[in-house]
C-alpha cells in the first residue's frame, strides 16, 4: 500500500503545462528508473505509463478501462477538466505497489499543475487500480478519484479568482486621487434566471444600463448557471438616476452595494486615468488564462498601461463542484481543494494636484466647444493639471490634440531671433501687410494703427504683429525655426504612460509654408501639453520634459540638439512680460505679485468665410506655465484670457506655485 502526500491548499486560475525537471518530477524519474517493477514493463505498469501520458496529452481515448470504452472515459474527462479553461498540467507514475489477492495493484499518480500568477505549483497525488483482464493484459479501473483523491461521480474541477485590492493612484502632496469608493453592481444572478430566458435577460439590462448588449449577453452564456454577472458599477447618483422598475423586471435583476477604484468624480482626469471595470468575455477569452469571470481591469491612461502595477496578483482557487447537465459547475456543492492569496497591487504616484485639476474642469466647464487647461510646475516638470473640457465629450484635447498654435508660435520665432543676435529691444518692421513666398499676409482685423511701424520685438509680441515675424522670412529658414521649437521642446519624446503629441513641424519648408510657420500658421502642429511645456521651458530656463508617473524620480530635463540657455529664455521672458504688462494679457496684471508673463494666439481653421479660428493662451505665474486651449474661440484675448486668469486665481488661491 502507499501513503498519499499531505495537500497542499489548492488556487483558481487558468493553468499552464511545463515539463518537470526538478521538485517532485524528478523523483518520479527515479522511481522510474530504480524500482518497483517498472522499468522491465509488463504486470500493469505499461498500462500505467500510458494512462499518465495520455493524461498529461488530454487524451485518453485509446486506453482501455475496465467497465467504461475510451470514448465514454474522454467525454467524461472533458467534462471533469472544462471548468479550468487552458489548463494544463502532467502526470507521471510515481510507484507501482504489490499485486494484491484480486490479482490486482495500484499505481500511485502524481499530478503537478502550473498556475499562472502564482508561484509554487500545485502538486498532488492520486491512486489508479490496474486489473489483469484475463487474457494476460491490464486494464485501468475508471474512477473520478484518478483525477483527484476526493473526486465523486458527476463531479469536476472549478477554477475561481479572488481578486487583490487595486493599488490606489496617488497625486501631489500624496493625497489619494483614485481609492475604493462605494458603488452598485448591477448585474443578473443566474441563479435566478431559467437558461432559455438568460440571453433575452441579458439583453434587457444591457439596454437599462446603457452597455453593449452582445459582450454582455456573451459574457452571460460563458458564466455558470448559479454565477452573479455584473453589467456595471454605477456610483450612488448614476444608480438613483437608473430606471429601477424596467430593471427590476428583467428576472435575475440584481444590485448589490461595494466597491471599486474610482476618481473623485466621474469626470475628475478622466481620459489621462482612464477606468476600471469587470472583465468581459472578450477579455477573458483574450488573456491567455490570466483574467477569469469576477476580475478587473483597467482601461484607457494610466489604468491600462500600469494594469499589472496596480491590479497586483489575484488568488485562485481551483475546487471541486457537482456538475450541472451542461457541464457548468454549481458553487454551492464547491469544496476547495488549492488556493493562494491574492497579493495587493502596487499605488501609483502621479503628479496631478487634486484641487488645480478640479479647478481646471471647473473653469472649462460652460465651455461648449473641446477645450483644455494644461498646468505644469517648470522647476520639476510636474504635470499639475490635464483637463479637457465637458464640451471634448471625453476625448483627450489636453494630451493628444494636433492643432496649429497660432500667434503663441511667435515666441519660438522669437527665440530663432535671438540666436541671430537679437534682443527684446532690436526693432523689427510691423507693415500693415507684407509679401513672403509669392504670399500676401496681414494683421488681424482691428490691429493698433499706434504699432506699426519700426517697433521693438516685444511690441511685436505684445501686440502679436503677424508682419513683423513674417518679415524674417529670409532671415531665420525652417531649419532654425523648428531647431528653436526643439530647443523649447517641440517634438520631444514624452514617457508618461499615456498616449500624448508633443508636437510636429517640417524641418524644410519654402514659400508661403514657410512664412505661415513664422506666426504658427501652416504645417506646425501641437498639443496643449506641447504648449505648456514649451512654456515651462521659457521660465526654467531649460528645455523641460512633462512628468506625470512621478515614482522611480524621472527626469524633468530634455535633451534637444541646440539646448536653450538661460540667458535666451531671459530674452523671451522679457519680451512675453511685456504680452501682460502692455499688451493684449493685461487681464493677468490682477494676479498678485504682478510678475505674469505670456502670450496670445489665435490660429486660422476650416474653410468658412471668415474662417473659424482657435484660441491659444500660454502664461507662467511664479512657478506654473499653462496653456489655455479652445478648438472654436473669438481669438486668444477674448475667449482665452478670461479662462487663464479665472484658474490663474484658483491656483494661486489653492496655494499652488
Amino acid at each position: 500500500m502507499t501513503s498519499e502526500r499531505p495537500q497542499p491548499p489548492v488556487t483558481y486560475g487558468i493553468l499552464s503545462r511545463r515539463t518537470l525537471l526538478g521538485g517532485a518530477g524528478a523523483g518520479a524519474f527515479m522511481l522510474l528508473a530504480t524500482g518497483c517493477g517498472l522499468i522491465n514493463g509488463g504486470r500493469g505498469s505499461d498500462e500505467a505509463t500510458a494512462l499518465a501520458q495520455a493524461l498529461s496529452d488530454h487524451d485518453i481515448s485509446g486506453i482501455a478501462f475496465e467497465g467504461i470504452s475510451g470514448a465514454e472515459a474522454q467525454e467524461q474527462f472533458d467534462r471533469i477538466v472544462a471548468n479550468v479553461p487552458g489548463a494544463e498540467w502532467t502526470v507521471e507514475v510515481a510507484s507501482l505497489g504489490d499485486i494484491d489477492d484480486a490479482g490486482s495493484r495500484d499505481a500511485t499518480f502524481t499530478w503537478t499543475w502550473d498556475v499562472p500568477d502564482v508561484e509554487e505549483q500545485w502538486s498532488y497525488d492520486t491512486t489508479v487500480t490496474i486489473s489483469p483482464d484475463g487474457d494476460e493484459a491490464w486494464q485501468p479501473v475508471w474512477s473520478p478519484t484518478i483525477f483527484e483523491p476526493s473526486m465523486a461521480e458527476g463531479e469536476g474541477f472549478r477554477l475561481a479568482s479572488n481578486p487583490a485590492e487595486r493599488g490606489s493612484i496617488v497625486g501631489a502632496g500624496d493625497q489619494v486621487i483614485v481609492s475604493q469608493r462605494p458603488v452598485y453592481q448591477v448585474g443578473l444572478d443566474l441563479s435566478g434566471v431559467d437558461a432559455a430566458q438568460q440571453d433575452s435577460a441579458a439583453r434587457q439590462l444591457a439596454a437599462v444600463v446603457d452597455v453593449d448588449a452582445d459582450t454582455y449577453a456573451a459574457t452571460v452564456a460563458q458564466s455558470s448557471a448559479d454565477a452573479f454577472v455584473p453589467a456595471i458599477s454605477l456610483r450612488a447618483d448614476a444608480y438613483r438616476e437608473l430606471d429601477s422598475a424596467a430593471a427590476e423586471a428583467i428576472p435575475g435583476y440584481t444590485a448589490s452595494q461595494t466597491t471599486m477604484a474610482l476618481a473623485p468624480t466621474s469626470t475628475f482626469a478622466a481620459s489621462t486615468l482612464g477606468r476600471v471595470s469587470d472583465v468581459t468575455a472578450e477579455d477573458i477569452e483574450a488573456s491567455d488564462g490570466q483574467l477569469v469571470a469576477g476580475d478587473t481591469i483597467g482601461r484607457g491612461g494610466l489604468q491600462a498601461a500600469f494594469n499589472e502595477r496596480l491590479s497586483g496578483r489575484h488568488g485562485v482557487a481551483v475546487s471541486i463542484a457537482q456538475l450541472a447537465e451542461d457541464g457548468t459547475p454549481q458553487s454551492s456543492t464547491a469544496r476547495t481543494v488549492f488556493e493562494t492569496d491574492p497579493v495587493s497591487g502596487e499605488d501609483l504616484h502621479i503628479s496631478l494636484d487634486q484641487a488645480l485639476q478640479e479647478a481646471a474642469e471647473s473653469t472649462l466647464a460652460d465651455v461648449e466647444s473641446p477645450s483644455a487647461i494644461v498646468a505644469i510646475r517648470p522647476s520639476d516638470g510636474h504635470i499639475l493639471a490635464l483637463a479637457d473640457g465637458a464640451g471634448s465629450q471625453s476625448y483627450p484635447t489636453a494630451a493628444q490634440g494636433q492643432y496649429p498654435p497660432g500667434s503663441t508660435f511667435k515666441v519660438v520665432t522669437s527665440l530663432a531671433m535671438v540666436r541671430l543676435g537679437d534682443t527684446m529691444d532690436s526693432t523689427v518692421s510691423c507693415t500693415p501687410t507684407i509679401t513672403a513666398g509669392g504670399a500676401q499676409f496681414g494683421n488681424a482685423p482691428g490691429y493698433s494703427p499706434d504699432f506699426i511701424g519700426e517697433i521693438p520685438i516685444k511690441d511685436a509680441l505684445a501686440h502679436s504683429c503677424n508682419t513683423a515675424f513674417i518679415s524674417q522670412y529670409d532671415r531665420v529658414d525652417q531649419t532654425a525655426l523648428s531647431t528653436a521649437a526643439h530647443s523649447l521642446g517641440l517634438g520631444q519624446e514624452y514617457d508618461l504612460g499615456i498616449d500624448a503629441f508633443s508636437g510636429s513641424m517640417p524641418d524644410e519648408e519654402t514659400g508661403a509654408a514657410h512664412a505661415a510657420a513664422l506666426f504658427g500658421q501652416g504645417r506646425t502642429l501641437v498639443s496643449p501639453l506641447a504648449m505648456a511645456a514649451i512654456t515651462a521651458s521659457v521660465v526654467a530656463g531649460h528645455t523641460v520634459a512633462p512628468v506625470l508617473v512621478t515614482d522611480d524620480a524621472p527626469s524633468s530635463t530634455a535633451t534637444a540638439s541646440t539646448p536653450l540657455t538661460e540667458e535666451e529664455a531671459e530674452q523671451l521672458r522679457t519680451g512675453m512680460r511685456e504680452v501682460v504688462a502692455t499688451g493684449y494679457l493685461e487681464t493677468l496684471q490682477a494676479l498678485n505679485p504682478d510678475t505674469a508673463i505670456g502670450k496670445t494666439g489665435t490660429a486660422e481653421f476650416g474653410n468658412d468665410d471668415p474662417p473659424k479660428t482657435h484660441a491659444w493662451i500660454i502664461a507662467a505665474h511664479e512657478d506654473l506655465a499653462i496653456s489655455v486651449f479652445v478648438e472654436d474661440g473669438e481669438g486668444g484675448a477674448v475667449t482665452g484670457g478670461p479662462l487663464a486668469l479665472e484658474f490663474l486665481q484658483a491656483a494661486q488661491d489653492a496655494g499652488a506655485r
